[in-house]
């Protein structure tokens, strides 16, 4: 039951933001408001438990890729970035922020703890010849920064695109460059 209670709360996150009500949800579920409060003591305690749920899945997808080589780890990381943060589009980042700060605090360090393990990824990349050294405090801060500016809802609405699809024109740029054949390396 606690399940279908965040499977539909992330349902109504789409359609308001982190500003649906109890009895929005209560609506979605076809129960009482008494019924959802069985099973989640209040909305606060729903806010952990959804954003647990999308940390779980985003480890879990991690983990099916655990023993794969570097760069199909990092196709399968940001692969599981873009599909567990796919939650954060329509202005959710600002709502979690403003009325949520501690959850807020909490989604900030897991967020920074993803940009380190990519690091770390990075780097075994390099280590291993697959990517080219790198300026690692450059591509850390990069890697932060866009994750976040680009959940900016007047950006995303301006330029017609979702936070996913903002994530995947980032990736693409990121691990495959601009040029077409970038100078001083062998054609392909």
């Amino acid at each position: 039951m606690e399940e279908k209670v965040i499977k539909a709360a992330l349902e109504e996150l789409k359609i308001h933001s982190f500003r649906f009500t109890m009895e929005d949800l209560a609506r979605r579920l076809h129960m009482s408001k008494s019924s959802i409060y069985k099973v989640m003591a209040s909305k606060e305690e729903l806010v952990h438990r959804i954003l647990d749920y999308i940390m779980e899945i985003f480890n879990r997808e991690l983990e099916k890729a655990a023993g794969m080589s570097v760069d199909k780890r990092l196709d399968a990381f940001i692969n599981s970035y873009t599909k567990a943060f796919q939650f954060f589009e329509h202005g959710v980042y600002n709502d979690l922020q403003m009325s949520y700060p501690q959850e807020w605090e909490r989604w900030e360090n897991f967020r920074q703890t993803q940009v380190e393990n990519i690091m770390s990824l990075l780097a075994e990349g390099v280590e291993q010849g697959v990517l080219r050294p790198m300026n690692k405090a450059v591509v850390q801060r990069c890697l932060l920064v866009m994750s976040s500016s680009l959940a900016d809802m007047n950006f995303l609405r301006e330029n017609d695109l979702t936070y996913s699809k903002a994530i995947a024109a980032m990736r693409d740029w990121m691990f495959y460059g601009l040029l077409r054949e970038p100078t001083g390396a062998p054609a392909k």
